[in-house]
């Protein structure tokens, strides 16, 4: 590493933002410019993503003085990297630096200790809070992106001994292949388990459903609340659909095979397989393209709420069943609801964190017959 080696706060807080999974198009201008100043800063880039997955362990004083850590770190560059002793320093002020960028809103990790003075595996908690969108690479070389108001846990012997995963939210795992350890997604009340897939889960404990889509590969689910067949498998763009309280059990679509039907059984949650989905509109809100489908807005404002961190309150709740369609990028909240004006008869108003959809009599007869039955 040369010894000229110059990083502005603002490239660092890019750099940070593209570990995270915060990466704006204005990051992206400026760590493609830093990235192109000298060729060795993609082998730092490189060094970086190893250093974020292993700082989740360090326990440190968050009370530090950055810039000094920076500078620290900027020395440690400048040695040679075969010294082993050396190579640990400079990971150990590397780890310190990027933690410390944390604040504000990119994420953090929170590590429980036993209390048993025997060394016992430590519990690894990852958050992306309300209004933020964050990504993971997990030691196995697994990618999971995580939606705003989403929580991963896994052991720190995760990728070693197991590769277990606790989500409440809704995440989109990249798995990489493990035939001898599967990998698997406890939402409480489904289990999904892959041997090398992509596939996204919807399970925030507020709902009434938990969806499984998959879009490569295949997946098995089972639950311990309610009864599924044997070795029951998606199969590639198919969507599960589990409702926590519900009357029926049913495959939805074109049915697998004659035998297939639809099964209800009172009093009991449901499961039922959409086949042939387009995968695309569910997965897409980890993507600066956000495809809407004709969705209500009763529903389209609860992932509102999620994305900007902010309340909806309906001065009518037929509101609520007027639909929305098309694609966002990068869009202000009051860019989105502009949007939805254009479509549905509503005025909004922004105050502080608490966005009030009213009715607009204008528009009103003009759509009345515009709802969805």
């Amino acid at each position: 590493m040369k010894n000229n080696f110059v990083i502005s706060d603002r490239e660092k807080e890019a750099l940070i933002n593209y570990l995270s999974g915060h990466f704006s198009n204005t990051d992206a201008e400026i760590l493609n410019t830093w990235l192109k100043k000298n060729p060795e800063n993609s082998l730092l880039t490189d060094r970086f993503t190893d250093i974020w997955q292993a700082s989740s362990y360090l326990q440190i004083n968050k009370s530090i003085d950055v810039q000094s850590a920076w500078n620290e770190l900027q020395s440690g560059l400048q040695q040679n990297t075969n010294n082993q002793s050396h190579w640990k320093r400079w990971l150990q002020v590397a780890a310190i630096v990027i933690i410390s960028l944390l604040a504000g809103g990119l994420g953090s990790y929170f590590i429980s200790h036993s209390q048993n003075q025997k060394p016992e595996p430590q519990l690894v908690e990852y958050v992306s809070p309300l209004g933020s969108r964050s990504f993971v690479k997990l030691n196995d070389g697994s990618k999971v992106w995580l939606n705003s108001g989403t929580t991963i846990k896994y052991s720190n012997t995760f990728g070693n001994n197991n590769r277990h995963i606790e989500l409440s939210g809704e995440a989109f795992f990249e798995v990489a292949k493990n035939e001898q350890l599967p990998f698997t997604v406890n939402t409480g009340e489904i289990c999904v388990t892959a041997l090398g897939t992509k596939f996204n889960v919807k399970a925030y404990k507020e709902e009434k459903t938990i969806e499984t889509t998959l879009l490569e590969g295949a997946v098995k689910l089972e639950s311990d609340v309610v009864k599924l067949q044997d070795d029951l498998v998606l199969k590639t763009n198919e969507k599960a659909v589990f409702t926590k309280r519900n009357q029926s059990m049913a495959i939805v679509g074109q049915l697998r095979s004659e035998n297939e039907k639809d099964i209800a059984t009172p009093g009991r949650p449901s499961l039922k397989i959409i086949q042939s989905v387009d995968p695309q509109p569910i997965v897409s809100w980890k993507e600066k393209r956000w495809i809407i489908n004709n969705e209500k807005l009763g529903s389209l404002s609860v992932k509102l709420e999620r994305r900007y961190d902010v309340n909806f309150i309906f001065d009518n709740e037929i509101l609520k069943e007027y639909s929305f369609g098309g694609t966002l990028e990068d869009e202000t909240l009051a860019q989105v609801l502009n949007a939805i004006s254009y479509t549905a008869p509503i005025r909004y108003v922004i105050d502080g964190k608490t966005v009030y959809i009213m009715a607009d009599g204008k528009k009103m007869e003009k759509f009345k017959n515009l709802l969805m039955k």
